[in-house]
């Protein structure tokens, strides 16, 4: 069933006047209840009886074309405890019409819509002591969980730091776009539960608004929503699409080929690429997937012949797994002919591996700073050995040259726990930072922090078939390992040399009972997996913007072959002028061949090299892609 209403709504119209109109609201019932209602600007979407699999919606027509570089949305929300929840989702309208009701959901809280971003908001994740059950409650958290979606999938979901099941409470949504996707900010009674988080990939599109609510199982909530602010400002760029590189596509990891390699050539480091996009899939394999959770590696070999570990990731309990991670800090080694190797823990005589695909996507676009150097720092396997070593003597001093054109550094540490006691107990450590060495005493920075991870049970590759929902030292099945960053700007000093510390601390199990305590051979058997690197950053502008015209093949006995031009090359300027299009690039040709020009001056772009050439009128004689 479906009913029009009309309601107040403020848009920012593209003179940036803030003006009042009256968009279209589509009621849409889908489940059993009443449906949706609308009284004195407050929206109902779920009545008050107990009535079971309720699913309503509200939708707004379009009100502004185009699309735009910040969305934001405010308004007063009141969910009281129960099941199932709701959310805000801001319609494609490429695929889901500029105007007319919302399209159906099975669950309103796992807003998974192609092309669209979603915020979902759930209240029903019931504690439960069964280990190995679908829901992962197990801890009895508060059931007031946030989730953001994007192009069908959930992303991230987090537990809300302030309580706003009950009463009403004012909800803020903004979305700024990026290069490279767009960062999200969810504040909730003025408490911030997304800070800018980034969401890889989500390009601008022209939205309306929709707002949706269900019930599920023998729970009830009520949802009401009133005061609805939607706002779009700024008309946005238009915007070039990213270089994919296909890395690894579905290749099998078992005993018969723990590791797969490939060699790829990558855009130069000083071509302009704001934003790198890894995407790591673990795919259903049938009977030949392995139903254990193994640590994974993807390296790459540094020109100087070691392997190292940039996305370190944990296979699943036999879920699919879908992750896309920012590794634009990685660019020095992603540049170039790069060798990929991608690897899985097996165990031998295992038949059983796992599927995998990688690739990468480099966006177009300008960043702050620009990456130029990797600093190694502690890799490899720390052992606990004993409550005197515990792990510190494996991460020994080290000393680091900042150099003089510096701008930033940032430390990036992924650590994960393993053995029975590595695995489940958590681990406090500090990274001490001297910005020069020999320096004052009273520089010294100190950064604490607990390897432990403790949401787990929000993984949005779930559920899975085992104990994937348990809290532990630094990882997660089925999911990449979450970097430690923490950021040295601040206090850098470019042109010394600094010095960086860790420091782990002994376990502590002063609460544990007496009868729970691990065996000292078990303590001492704990091992952390550790990948550390040192970021520094300098000004970006000595970089190009990437042509946009690249040359696939060139004909014999044309005029680009007798230029020396190759297939590959990328077309920077024909006769001093940048075509970004085929068509554009033949209008000044044709206009150069009316002129009677003889030669005309072209610059191309080979590897690394800026080549002048020059060629001769009409015709070029080579098959062209626009980048």
């Amino acid at each position: 069933m479906i009913r029009l209403v009309a309601f107040l709504f403020l848009v920012l119209i593209p003179s940036a006047l803030l003006a009042q109109v009256t968009p279209t609201a589509h009621l849409s019932t889908f489940g059993a209840g009443s449906g949706p209602s609308h009284e004195e600007g407050l929206y109902r979407l779920l009545d008050k009886s107990r009535t079971f699999s309720q699913s309503n919606a509200i939708a707004f027509d379009a009100v502004q074309e185009g699309t735009y570089e910040q969305l934001a949305l405010r308004c007063r929300l009141r969910v009281t405890e129960g099941g199932d929840g709701g959310a805000f989702v801001f319609l494609n309208t490429a695929e889901y019409g500029r105007r007319g009701p919302s399209p159906f959901l099975k669950s309103w809280v796992e807003s998974n819509l192609s092309g669209t971003f979603a915020v979902g908001i759930d209240v029903h994740n019931p504690p439960t002591d069964e280990p190995l059950g679908p829901w992962g409650n197990y801890r009895g958290m508060p059931q007031r969980e946030v989730s953001l979606h994007w192009d069908g999938r959930e992303i991230v979901k987090r537990v809300a730091p302030v309580e706003f099941r009950g009463e009403f409470t004012v909800w803020e949504i903004t979305v700024q776009h990026v290069v490279g996707g767009a960062e999200v900010t969810v504040r909730i009674a003025g408490e911030t539960l997304y800070d800018r988080y980034f969401l890889a990939g989500m390009a601008p599109y022209e939205s309306r608004l929709a707002i949706g609510a269900g019930t599920r199982d023998d729970a009830v909530t009520e949802f009401e929503v009133g005061d609805i602010q939607f706002t779009q400002s700024g008309p946005a760029e238009q915007r070039r699409p990213p270089k994919r590189y296909r890395i690894f596509n579905h290749v099998m990891i078992d005993s018969a080929a723990a590791t797969q390699e490939k060699e790829v050539t990558l855009p130069q480091q000083d071509w302009a690429y704001g934003r790198i996009i890894l995407t790591l899939e673990i795919h259903d394999a049938g009977p030949e997937w392995n139903k254990w959770d193994r640590n994974g590696y993807l390296y790459v070999i540094t020109p100087d012949g070691v392997k190292r570990d940039i996305v370190p990731f944990i296979t699943s309990f036999r879920t699919p797994c879908h992750w896309q991670v920012d590794v634009t800090h990685f660019r020095p080694w992603l540049a170039g002919k790069v060798k990929f190797v991608i690897a899985t823990e097996i165990e031998q005589n295992e038949s059983q591996g796992y599927m995998l695909s990688v690739s990468l996507d480099f966006y177009h676009g300008m960043a702050e700073f620009e990456p130029y150097r990797i600093v190694p720092l502690w890799n490899g396997v720390a052992k606990y050995k004993s409550a005197d070593n515990h792990f510190s003597d494996f991460f020994t001093l080290q000393e680091v040259s900042i150099d003089s054109s510096t701008q930033a550094a940032r430390l990036f540490i992924t650590t994960t726990g393993h053995s029975t006691v590595g695995e489940f107990t958590p681990s406090r450590r500090t990274v001490v930072f001297v910005p020069e060495k020999g320096g004052n005493p009273a520089a010294e920075q100190r950064y604490e922090n607990i390897l432990w991870k403790t949401d787990n049970y929000l993984n949005p590759n779930r559920p899975q078939f085992g104990t994937w929902k348990y809290s532990r030292a630094g990882w997660a099945p089925g999911d990449v390992v979450r970097p430690w960053w923490i950021d040295l700007t601040p206090n850098i000093i470019p042109g010394k040399t600094a010095e960086l510390r860790y420091e782990p601390e002994p376990y502590d199990f002063s609460d544990m009972p007496t009868d729970k305590l691990p065996t000292e051979d078990d303590i001492n058997g704990a091992i952390q997996l550790v990948r550390a690197y040192l970021i520094l950053y300098r000004s970006p502008a000595g970089l190009l913007q990437v042509p946009y015209l690249q040359v696939l093949n060139v004909e014999a006995e044309s005029n680009a072959a007798k230029a020396g031009i190759q297939a590959g090359d990328f077309l920077e300027s024909y006769d001093g002028k940048k075509p970004i299009t085929i068509t554009e690039l033949r209008d000044i040709i044709k206009a150069l061949e009316e002129e009677g020009r003889e030669r005309i001056p072209v610059i191309i772009y080979r590897d690394d090299n800026r080549i002048e050439k020059e060629i001769g009128p009409g015709r070029m004689g080579v098959l062209l892609v626009e980048q």
